[in-house]
């Protein structure tokens, strides 16, 4: 666990330097892959200043949504002291919202500027899970996203620190590095698929909704903290999962063909 490295003396959080890191390396990739799909590298870079707003917003607003039901049972608190209990609710991030709020920064700018959404769609495929993968190292480094109590192969086990309290010393299922692990192994597949060319629009994003709307309604059974938001024992998260999943059906059987020439 390595919550901060420092540069120059000035502590800087390690998670906030992977989830930078991850943005701009899928940035990167999904350029790399516009001009297959009609579309000008500069325009996914432009689209990304949207998305990285989008995807924060909607990070922090999903974050807020699941602390809603803390926020009201200590309304008194709130009035005591609203500035703290405000940066505390809005404190964490949740990477359904930022999904979400990152798609519809992507949709505003293409209809701001007048551009087909289609093809952001196939490059932005591979990108996702990159990011989120590189993002769930943070996780690790952070001490947050934790699994439930587990004494088998690959757990991981928190030192004693202000940032572990409660979780010091008890070995953990790996679910950062589960979702890390899948994620990468998405992307890479993804990558492959998009590079080769896609024959219908939105199917590689399909796909991507498909397996992680599963990978993580299966672990959110497995995590072990409990800032999640949930109603009728499911988690926030496998609801949206639920959600999703037959959006990524959807697009991935839907007969829409890509309506141009792709460049080799």
């Amino acid at each position: 666990m390595i919550p901060y490295i420092y540069i120059f003396g000035y502590p800087l959080p390690m998670y906030g330097l992977l989830a930078m890191g991850g943005f701009i390396i899928a940035v990167a990739v999904a350029a790399s892959l516009a001009k297959r799909y009609g579309l000008p590298a500069s325009d996914v870079v432009f689209a990304s200043f949207y998305c990285g707003m989008g995807l924060v917003l909607g990070a922090k607003l999903m974050y807020f949504i699941t602390m809603l039901p803390k926020f009201i049972q200590n309304f008194d608190i709130f009035m005591q002291n609203p500035w703290a209990v405000l940066i505390y609710v809005f404190s964490g991030f949740v990477f359904y919202g930022g999904l979400i709020g990152g798609a519809i920064g992507v949709v505003i700018y293409c209809k701001q500027f007048g551009i087909p959404l289609k093809p952001f769609m196939n490059v932005a495929a591979p990108a996702i899970p990159l990011m989120h993968g590189i993002g769930r190292i943070g996780c690790v480094c952070a001490g947050c996203c934790y699994g439930m109590e587990y004494d088998g192969p690959f757990a991981l086990t928190y030192p004693c620190n202000e940032l572990t309290q409660g979780m010091c010393g008890v070995p953990r299922f790996p679910t950062q590095l589960v979702e890390t692990t899948v994620n990468l192994i998405l992307a890479l597949c993804l990558y492959i698929f998009v590079r080769k060319g896609v024959k219908k629009d939105g199917q590689p994003i399909g796909i991507y909704l498909i397996v992680y709307s599963i990978m993580r309604f299966i672990l959110e059974f497995v995590r072990g903290d409990e800032i999640r938001g949930g109603l009728l024992g499911l988690s926030t998260s496998q609801w949206i999962s639920l959600i999703l999943l037959p959006l990524g059906i959807y697009l991935v059987i839907r007969k829409d063909r890509v309506d141009r020439t792709e460049e080799n």
